[in-house]
């Protein structure tokens, strides 16, 4: 995560106003999630976002309406629907995307292929990357998009609820272990690595496959016994309850199963980086408080 003390450490900007034009420009420096200045002579107008989570943070943000274009599967909120699309993760068109004529592209950075990232900075439009890897990095994503659209803190409230939301949780050692399953055929779940680890550690839940090299790694049935987690999260599609969850009823050893702590969560609560993962926070950590309500030996 980017080290960001104060916000005037990281932006510079200088106004001035045309005489004869309503357009405020300005000189304005961010650094993205990659560590890079990302510079604008003047506030972004024109925007493409790349992923469904920086359109959604973008809404967030209050730059929605300055959105020309984003990409499959961005159909959160429902204003983000009937944007117009321009391909996805290696079917970007960029003929589209150059006569749209934007100011400013936001992309993900690992939700974008190699050779589609190098086509984009070749047309030498200001690329903002966007990787968010804790739930403080989603804020600052947002804040900097605001900034980048010429709006102040106090124009975006949800950078406040942020400030809150975190501040009731916060970091804390880790007295129980979850198994986030993601899919079922075959089972996967998400390592250390993800940003769903955040919330995790928030709710004093330790993910029992943290330290799997793949961020998406693939598992057995009798790794999950063995690993026997003191609660099971599975997400499904949507808010429906995914029919593998109940699976696990028939394996008696795990902890989850004993306790009966199977739940199931939206996965845009906690797989997406948006502000909606501070809902999946606050209901994780609920569960979590309810486990060790009921368990003498979870504090």
């Amino acid at each position: 995560m980017k080290s960001r003390p104060l916000c005037l450490t990281k932006l510079i900007l200088t106004l001035y106003f045309a005489i004869c034009s309503p357009v405020v420009l300005a000189e304005i420096a961010v650094i993205d999630d990659a560590g890079k200045t990302v510079r604008l002579e003047r506030y972004a107008q024109r925007i493409v976002a790349l992923s469904p989570h920086i359109t959604e943070n973008l809404f967030a943000a209050g730059l929605g309406t300055r959105i020309v274009a984003t990409v499959a599967h961005a159909d959160y909120p429902a204003q983000a629907k009937a944007l117009p699309r321009i391909g996805g993760y290696n079917s970007l068109n960029l003929e589209a995307l150059i006569q749209l004529q934007p100011d400013l592209i936001i992309t993900w950075g690992s939700g974008i292929s190699y050779e589609s990232q190098a086509k984009l900075h070749a047309l030498g439009i200001p690329i903002y990357i966007s990787e968010p890897e804790t739930i403080e990095g989603i804020q600052e994503n947002i804040e900097d998009f605001a900034l980048l659209g010429g709006l102040t803190q106090n124009n975006v409230p949800v950078l406040g609820t942020f400030t809150q939301v975190l501040a009731k949780y916060p970091k804390r050692d880790a007295t129980a272990t979850v198994f986030y399953q993601i899919w079922n055929e075959p089972i996967q779940t998400l390592n250390g690595v993800h940003i769903a680890n955040d919330v995790f550690s928030r709710c004093g839940l330790y993910n029992a496959f943290a330290t799997s090299h793949s961020v998406a790694p693939t598992l057995s049935v009798e790794s999950v016994i063995t690993a026997s987690p003191d609660v099971i999260i599975a997400s499904g599609l949507g808010n429906e309850r995914p029919p593998w969850l109940d699976r696990w009823t028939k394996y008696s050893s795990i902890s989850a199963v004993k306790s009966g702590a199977l739940y199931a969560l939206n996965p845009d609560l906690l797989q997406r980086p948006t502000p909606r993962i501070l809902d999946g926070l606050t209901q994780i950590c609920s569960w979590s408080s309810q486990l060790r309500a009921s368990n003498p030996n979870v504090h």
